[in-house]
């Protein structure tokens, strides 16, 4: 284990949740840590003009037209919204991006990928991330010296919280974007959010009812709904030292998205389809401060919504233009149109629409299926039937209508249970986290991971693989060498051990690095990276010994994959140097 992992050495710990939809940061230092884990202190937002007691900030980041930064949070709606009042021309040279995090989500990841802003317009999503954990680092920093705890910057330890779904490509784009916000590689780690939610829990007190279940031997489910995502994970309780739950994963993390996001876009595309894409486009350019009040209105509609009660309906303010411009392009009210399409059930009234209960649910149902299935496929799977109870965690998880469907479907598991401010067991979780990151002993791996080498060639049958000979051995190219299984378990510290050699009779090409391509397969044992299903993940550069390859260089490559990110080693045989290499996964 690296010594930044060693217990005791982080003075202050703090965490940086850029989430979907809220982000926010909490710290603690070493002696609050030891005395009582859960002294752990997080910012209030009220200062930004909040009108109540804000333990996150909306993930809206604002840039001046340079790409310069503006303003992030609460004070970069309320610097959009007075730009747009004032100068809508000048607004629009703004750039303004908000849930920007699910971009990193299932697709391609490379440095110069672009994301759009909330007006279609292209920017670099690395600058989005940087520039958006930039300012929660300073802001962080600021309030913290400024209390003269006689700590400086070189004593915090930060943690950056990832979904545990996402790929080592986007892990790698989150570590890339800390640095550029000005953290040292070597003062960061990235922890993943389901894992954190569950340490936050294990420690809560007894009167909260959660606490009990992390115990020795039991097995727990923890469902991490947040805005984006939804991340399904099962871990065991390892055991209990003092006031700290060791745990181990059992399955694989697993989800999708399906966090409560995609309930405001099914919301979107209900309206694009009763009012026309022309006139949805047309209505967010020409009055883009009232389209934002309305998806404000259906967010906290969203939340609050009950499926038990008298209530019959829910009202969404619209806002007047949408319905006139409706009318100005089609020749009729919308009240025709929804009566025709929606036989009452949605009803035009004022500048609002009134849904029926049933209806509104709908936006649900697409999430609550997903979700519902995925937990049931989890507890098809070997170690996870049956655990003692079933922890919901994250923003999403609030929502009556999520809570509700997921009691109703597993009638079997009684223990259905969420911790007070479940938005923040994550970002508080981190922070224990970072503390002690041995506390999770265990992870499983997610799909096979391997190398290309050129290996010993054992004939099986008939092959077209490409053979040749390195002292009179005979050897076979593009062989997957496999590190780990999928679904294994890796032990917190386990590494894997693989030698490799290599004959450089071109002197020039002895000053070369070496390239040594990562594979990954969802087959348990793979032989060649030409199988079906292997594909690239990415690549680990060696670089030579003393400037230089021997003429026959043999050495080892360790590979560590217990801990949140991969880590490898290089170690050369005849010189005994090692060095810590990166893999590029993008």
């Amino acid at each position: 284990m690296a010594s930044s992992d060693r217990r005791g050495d982080r003075l202050v710990v703090a965490a940086i949740d850029v989430g979907t939809t809220f982000s926010g940061y909490a710290f603690s230092m070493r002696s609050d840590f030891e005395s009582n884990p859960l002294q752990i202190r997080t910012n209030d937002w009220s200062a930004e003009g909040v009108h109540s007691s804000e333990m996150k900030a909306p993930s809206v980041l604002l840039l001046n037209p340079d790409l310069s930064f503006n303003s992030f949070g609460y004070r970069a709606q309320y610097t959009y919204s007075d730009l747009l009042e004032d100068d809508s021309d000048n607004a629009a040279k703004h750039f303004y991006v908000k849930n920007f995090k699910m971009q990193l989500h299932n697709r391609e990841i490379s440095l110069e990928m672009t994301i759009q802003d909330i007006t279609g317009k292209d920017m670099p999503a690395i600058k989005v991330f940087s520039e958006s954990i930039r300012y929660l680092k300073e802001h962080f920093l600021q309030m913290f010296t400024s209390k003269k705890l006689g700590f400086t910057v070189k004593d915090v330890f930060f943690v950056i919280t990832v979904p545990a779904i996402w790929s080592d490509a986007a892990k790698q784009f989150m570590r890339v974007a800390s640095e550029k916000a000005g953290i040292d590689s070597s003062q960061m780690m990235l922890a993943y959010e389901p894992e954190a939610a569950a340490l936050f829990c294990s420690l809560l007190p007894e009167d909260q009812g959660i606490a009990k279940y992390f115990q020795e031997g039991r097995r727990l489910m923890i469902v991490d709904l947040g805005g984006g995502t939804a991340d399904i994970t099962v871990v065991k309780v390892i055991q209990r030292v003092e006031k700290l739950t060791y745990i181990e994963h059992v399955y694989r993390v697993t989800g999708g998205a399906w966090g409560g996001n995609q309930v405001n876009k099914n919301f979107e595309n209900f309206l694009e389809t009763v009012f026309g894409n022309d006139v949805i486009d047309e209505f967010k350019r020409e009055y883009l401060p009232v389209y934002m009040e309305m998806m404000s209105d259906f967010e906290l509609k969203k939340k609050t919504l009950s499926t038990s009660g008298a209530k019959t309906g829910v009202v969404v303010k619209i806002g007047g233009e949408l319905f006139q411009m409706f009318k100005d392009k089609r020749g009729k009210d919308i009240s025709e149109e929804l009566k025709g399409k929606l036989k009452g059930t949605v009803k035009h009234v004022g500048d609002k629409l009134r849904f029926d209960v049933a209806i509104f649910k709908r936006f649900f149902q697409d999430c609550v299926t997903k979700i519902v299935n995925h937990i049931n496929e989890t507890f098809l799977k070997r170690g996870c039937a049956w655990p003692s109870a079933m922890i919901l965690v994250g923003g999403f998880s609030d929502s009556p209508v999520i809570r509700e469907a997921i009691v109703d479907a597993f009638p079997v598991i009684k223990n259905v249970v969420s911790p007070v401010a479940t938005s923040l067991a994550v970002l508080k979780g981190s922070v224990i986290f970072g503390h002690e990151p041995a506390i999770v002993t265990g992870r499983v791996c997610r799909e096979t991971l391997g190398l290309t080498l050129r290996r010993p060639y054992i004939p099986e049958g008939k092959t077209e693989k490409k053979t040749f000979k390195i002292d009179g051995e005979l050897r076979a190219d593009k062989s997957f060498q496999k590190m780990f299984s999928i679904n294994e378990i890796i032990k917190l510290g386990q590494i894997r051990t693989v030698d490799i050699q290599d004959i450089h009779q071109n002197k020039e090409l002895r000053k070369q690095p070496k390239i040594i391509e990562v594979y990954a397969s969802e087959d348990e044992d793979p032989k060649y990276i030409t199988d079906s299903g292997c594909s690239l993940r990415g690549k680990i550069t060696v670089n030579p010994p003393n400037g230089q390859w021997p003429e026959n260089a043999e050495g080892f490559i360790d590979m560590e994959n217990g801990g949140t990110e991969i880590t490898v080693r290089y170690r050369d045989k005849h010189s005994g140097q090692v060095t810590e290499e990166k893999i590029d996964f993008m």
